[in-house]
């Protein structure tokens, strides 16, 4: 595991390193890294010894995440409910 630098390099300019970008989501480091090798997410930009997301990759991803979440095409694409079938025995008639 590499050492902590003393002082830490700042992010190329409209990016942000990987743990960030994790905090952005709302997923773990571990989880982007798993996107990475599933080629899900943004793309993450090598950088020395670490990786930089886009900002911009970042909201467009999340965007794209909501409208799929939401699409009014998908909320009535559910079976309808079926009627209930009662369990009881049927009464015998009295003879």
């Amino acid at each position: 595991m590499p050492r902590p630098t003393k002082n830490p390099v700042p992010p190329p300019a409209g990016h942000v390193w990987i743990e960030e970008a994790a905090r952005r989501m709302s997923v773990t480091v571990p989880t982007l890294y798993n996107y990475r090798q599933q080629d899900k997410g943004p793309k993450g930009i090598p950088s020395p010894r670490r990786l930089a997301y886009s900002i911009a990759d970042i909201d467009a991803y999340l965007a794209e995440r909501r409208t799929q979440a939401v699409n009014p095409a998908r909320l009535h694409d559910a079976r309808p409910p079926e009627a209930r079938i009662s369990r009881r025995k049927p009464a015998r008639a009295a003879a």
